[in-house]
């Protein structure tokens, strides 16, 4: 009976965690390495993409966001799930508001 008990939560704790470590999230230095060494980084270095990099992470809302960091790190073009999103002016704003982080963080 103890057996069972142990495989029970053996079993759960897997499906809790076994998804997570599949789709693990890469780094900011991750993403940028990556996409950089992929020649997708138009010159920037990997300082410049990093403060890039948290600027985003701090403005963008987790929707964009995601779709940004993909696009970074695997070269997947995602302009029109970003223009899918609902509430485009949310969106637009966000993008604003990370182009003037930029300048005053990242330059």
């Amino acid at each position: 009976m103890r057996n069972i008990y142990h495989i029970a939560i053996c079993a759960v704790v897997a499906l809790f965690f076994a998804p997570n470590l599949a789709t693990a999230v890469p780094t900011a230095n991750q993403t940028c390495q990556k996409m950089i060494s992929d020649g997708r980084g138009g010159g920037l270095s990997q300082n410049d993409c990093l403060c890039t990099y948290r600027v985003a992470d701090a403005v963008l809302d987790e929707d964009v966001k995601s779709l940004l960091f993909d696009s970074w790190y695997n070269g997947t073009n995602n302009m029109r799930a970003i223009e899918r999103l609902p509430k485009q002016g949310r969106v637009r704003k966000q993008l604003r508001t990370m182009q003037r982080s930029l300048k005053v963080n990242c330059e």
